[in-house]
């Protein structure tokens, strides 16, 4: 008998240690609250700019074009958006314009075979991003990953996205174009072009 009431009177300092770990965890969350609200309190968006420096464009394009895959050739379709934003230094009157672009392959998609072979291609949802002074009409010319949408993002090639656009120089904004898409070879007109005024 004696063996349980010793075990008894152990087991009560550690219950009295737990209960007042609990009630110190419990006031820490409670004096701790503001500043884990501070943290997470939301931000207000400062407005644009609202000087003429920044103008933001974009369009949609549709793109096609035939990719030719150590599987056979890949017909590739969809369309990709150009977001445009022109940005002038206003600091120095030296830099000319520059345009920033980003082009979003999101909804491009190729397939090859057909029936129950039939293969389909995704771009894993890739972007490209160019800097480009700004001028009347640009060629880009970009690199785009693609693969099997039963596969990983591990097994990607890349293709070549040609894509020439049009701006107005005056505003600043994307007033059309045209995007195509081929296979990824360098040629000469890969570095793309551009003129100085």
């Amino acid at each position: 008998m004696n063996t349980q009431l010793d075990i008894n009177t152990r087991r009560r300092p550690f219950r009295l240690h737990v209960v007042t770990l609990l009630v110190i965890v419990v006031v820490l969350l409670v004096l701790g609250g503001p500043s884990a609200r501070a943290q997470t309190a939301t931000t207000t968006k400062t407005p644009p700019p609202t000087d003429n420096s920044v103008v933001d464009s974009s369009l949609t394009f549709s793109a096609k074009g035939t990719v030719n895959d150590p599987s056979g050739a890949i017909t590739v379709s969809g369309s990709v958006l150009v977001a445009a934003r022109r940005v002038i230094d206003s600091t120095t009157t030296t830099i000319p314009p520059l345009v920033v672009l980003d082009l979003d392959f999101s909804k491009l998609q190729g397939t090859s075979g057909n029936g129950k072979t039939q293969k389909v291609y995704v771009t894993g949802d890739n972007h490209a991003t160019e800097i480009r002074p700004l001028q009347a009409s640009d060629t880009i010319i970009v690199t785009c990953p693609y693969f099997e949408s039963t596969k990983d993002g591990l097994s990607a090639k890349s293709m070549l996205v040609t894509a020439t656009l049009n701006f107005d120089i005056g505003t600043g904004k994307l007033t059309s174009g045209s995007i195509s898409v081929g296979n990824n070879v360098t040629t000469s007109a890969a570095v793309g072009t551009f003129t100085v005024n």
